[in-house]
């Protein structure tokens, strides 16, 4: 028989509270620093608390992944359970989360403990790792876990649109080049994840029309099983959002959150994002194109 699976995490994942609970999901937070001061992204600082002090501050934050012990301590508690692990993380082309992760899994024991790099961040992200905690719910075991863990990655998709890339740029995740082009003539260029790294996708003038241009991306990506709307200190637009797209999915499969101080460390004050994860209908299609 399988043994039990525990699902791991860490904090740019941005899963609200509730869903954390009540699938019994590890989080392991990673760290933001305003000068001398360091805090555990979600722990020590709320996502409130946190713009506050970015608004109010001279002082640039600075963010890190969490320490190998940091994990090893989480897969430890879990292997003394008697429970094999997936543990899914941030893009590796966005942090060294997951190379924490993998070492802490080596030290632990390799075989029992699976670690995914999403290619993904925040509820694009989040939405592959409570895909993974219902899999494990269902006695699927390690390698139906990860399976499924794999395939929900494939149907996410995330969409956002930020107020600047000053943000962005400063905390290197974004090149020069596209900083200059998205800070003229108040083009706002749309972002996603491609290839594990975040990219222009298309460029549009005023904040309203880019709006408008998510919101046809996403209804583009259906059918649809969950959908998640995040904001920086921005509930008035995702409300927009929200009541634009809730129709597309069912409407106990809507997630209205706020992104997480790592988050925003590089969206900033008014960003907003769609994390959407596409219905395994859309994946069966995909599979049968000629």
């Amino acid at each position: 028989m399988s043994r039990p699976v525990a699902i791991v995490t860490d904090s740019t994942s941005d899963i609200p509270e509730e869903l954390r609970a009540a699938h019994g999901i590890a989080v392991v937070p990673l760290l933001v620093r305003f000068g001398d001061e360091t805090f555990r992204d979600g722990v020590d600082l709320s996502a409130a608390e946190f713009l506050t002090r970015l608004r109010e501050s001279n002082v640039t934050p600075k963010t890190s992944q969490p320490a190998v012990p940091d994990f090893e301590a989480v897969f430890r508690e879990a292997l003394a359970r008697d429970q094999d692990v997936v543990c899914v993380t941030i893009s590796a082309g966005l942090s060294g989360t997951y190379n924490a992760a993998r070492l802490a899994a080596d030290a632990v024991d390799a075989e029992r403990i699976r670690v995914v790099d999403s290619g993904a961040v925040t509820m694009q992200l989040g939405f592959a790792v409570l895909e993974a905690a219902k899999a494990a719910e269902g006695d699927a075991g390690l390698d139906g876990v990860e399976a499924v863990t794999r395939n929900a990655l494939e149907r996410s998709r995330l969409f956002a649109v930020l107020k600047t890339l000053d943000y962005l740029y400063q905390g290197g995740r974004i090149g020069k080049v596209s900083q200059i082009f998205g800070s003229a003539l108040a083009i706002k260029p749309i972002l996603h994840l491609g290839e594990g790294i975040v990219v222009p996708l298309e460029r549009v003038r005023t904040w309203n029309r880019a709006l408008d241009r998510v919101c046809t991306l996403v209804q583009e990506q259906g059918p649809l099983s969950d959908l998640a709307v995040l904001h920086c200190d921005n509930e008035a637009d995702a409300q927009k959002l929200v009541d634009r797209l809730a129709h597309l999915v069912d409407p106990s499969r809507v997630v209205v959150t706020h992104a997480g101080p790592v988050i925003s460390t590089y969206a900033g004050p008014g960003a907003i994002g769609v994390a959407l994860l596409r219905a395994e209908a859309w994946a069966e299609r995909e599979k049968n194109r000629p």
